[in-house]
């Protein structure tokens, strides 16, 4: 699947219709009711964020989207139909989260009914101690819908002729109705051509990961099939990202100033000058006038590349086994490799994303379950492959525990504010359910356009085709010349691990 901007999608014309969840009308069904279980640390972070932008701190939209078609003449009852239910399976999509600011809270969306909140509890009996949920508890307030409670406001745009105009008419749709600080801060659209519909599902950041915006398209084409077809739809059962907040929050009372990851995590931060670490090469402004420039909005650049076909990943995965590694390691072992020749660094550091996803329930569960984990390791002038390798692998180990204490909650404890400047992604998409139907259903997962001075991301993704990169980076002189010479090199470095398996040589330079 591909991962990129939606200007680098094939959108096709078509008739665009919008589906507005909103809650169905009082009488029918209850509408929000108060619940005490709270954000995740990362949710809490996010909408901060939120709200310093809208106090006019600068700030440009955080959402990710799902793309893909369904065959076929649409029977958009059987769609409404399908879209209702994955919104009931998932309980954080009928949850909303209201800061508590000090003149008040924000104008909530609807009514609250003083009722028990839908599923509260579930977490707390499960622990037997429902207090600790609040030790840690943000000023947000959370209020949820019962499953059954949510319909749809739908509307017809029009025809569209053009594609490109109607990439940015979805992109727009997206940039104003993903609010993170509003609810609905999800939206859908559907394209309608004669042959096909193609669905864009939008969702700001507070709602999914990468992994959840992957398991879209298998879900809602169960979900459609069933209510064709008037039969249940073969879904495992899911849990709920709310349970897990306040599983989080329990957990993170626990972690103190002593606590052996917030150790870490002070160590790599000085370590790294007191910020975290930045891409091996200057990738900012030059000047003041640059610095103006995408201070006044200049997005990030971004693209997606092949970077080994399905036998080169097969002949690296080989490689990297027989060094005693894997994959990621070893992604991140020509990464090291790439970044020493473009800047001579003696240490390669990076901050790398690990799943939180540590329950069974959770596994097909829709929410943003991600930790961040310090990576660094040494590399001398006369190591190759072999070296690199054996070190990423240790450093993925030993950073991996850190991944399970919110980052949040450590820069709390440490006092300090700190963004994530260098960060490297891996994913192995072949697991996710429905990955092998990806090329038959058109799918591809789509992030929003990022403003920012400094940032590097580069998403790593191995699918049944190969080895995929997606990245992003400051659209700065620098930035155009350091970013896509470093991934060439570290492509480079790859085919020539998959081609000679690099038991011995010194990896030739680029």
């Amino acid at each position: 699947m591909k991962f990129t901007d939606i200007h680098d999608l094939d959108v096709r014309p078509g008739w665009l219709t919008v589906w507005r969840p909103t809650p169905r009308t009082p009488g029918a069904t209850a509408p929000w009711s108060p619940d005490t279980r709270p954000p995740s640390y990362v949710q809490e972070a996010h909408l901060a964020g939120a709200l310093a932008s809208r106090s006019g701190a600068g700030g440009s939209p955080a959402w990710l989207a799902a793309v893909f078609e369904l065959p076929g003449r649409l029977d958009p009852v059987a769609l409404e139909a399908a879209l209702l239910g994955w919104i009931d399976r998932h309980e954080s999509l009928r949850s909303r989260l209201t800061p508590l600011l000090p003149d008040g809270p924000e104008e909530p969306d609807g009514p609250e009914e003083p009722s028990e909140a839908p599923g509260a509890g579930k977490a707390a009996k499960a622990e037997k101690e429902p207090e600790k949920a609040k030790e840690c508890a943000p000023p947000v307030r959370r209020a949820t819908l019962r499953a059954g409670a949510v319909s749809f406001a739908r509307n017809v745009v029009g025809h569209f002729l053009d594609g490109n105009e109607l990439t940015h008419r979805i992109e727009r749709l997206f940039d104003t109705e993903t609010d993170p600080l509003a609810w609905p801060s999800y939206v859908f659209a559907t394209v309608g051509h004669a042959d096909s519909t193609t669905l864009y599902l939008g969702f700001d950041h507070s709602n999914v990961d990468g992994y959840s915006i992957l398991l879209v398209a298998h879900e809602i084409h169960e979900l459609y099939a069933a209510a064709r077809g008037g039969v249940p739809a073969r879904l495992d059962e899911a849990g709920s990202y709310l349970d897990f907040a306040a599983l989080e929050r329990r957990a993170a009372a626990s972690v103190d100033i002593q606590h052996a990851t917030v150790a870490r995590w002070r160590e790599y931060l000085t370590e790294c000058g007191g910020q975290l670490p930045a891409f091996p090469s200057p990738v900012g402004p030059a000047d003041e006038a640059e610095a103006r420039r995408v201070d006044a909005g200049g997005a990030q650049r971004g693209g997606c590349g092949r970077l080994l076909d399905a036998a080169g990943t097969r002949a690296f995965d080989a490689a990297c086994r027989a060094g005693g590694g894997h994959v990621p390691a070893g992604v991140l072992a020509v990464l090291a490799l790439a970044g020493r020749t473009a800047a001579g660094l003696a240490d390669f550091r990076v901050l790398t994303p690990f799943h939180t996803r540590n329950r069974p329930q959770w596994t097909q569960s829709v929410g943003w379950y991600v930790g961040l984990a310090p990576i660094g390791f040494p590399l001398a002038e006369s190591d190759a492959f072999p070296e690199a390798l054996t070190r990423a692998a240790g450093a993925l180990r030993h950073a991996r525990p850190a991944a399970e204490v919110p980052f949040a909650r450590v820069t709390e404890l440490l006092g300090v504010s700190v963004q994530p400047r260098f960060v490297v992604s891996y994913v192995d998409m072949r697991q996710v359910p429905g990955a092998r139907q990806w090329p038959e259903w058109k799918a591809a997962a789509v992030r929003s356009r990022r403003n920012h001075a400094h940032e590097v991301y580069l998403w790593i993704n191995r699918t049944f085709d190969g080895l995929y990169v997606s990245f992003r980076y400051p659209d700065t002189a620098r930035g155009r010349s350091a970013v896509p010479a470093y991934i060439d090199c570290a492509a480079r470095q790859m085919h020539e691990v998959a081609a000679t398996g690099s038991r011995e040589e010194v990896l030739t330079p680029c």
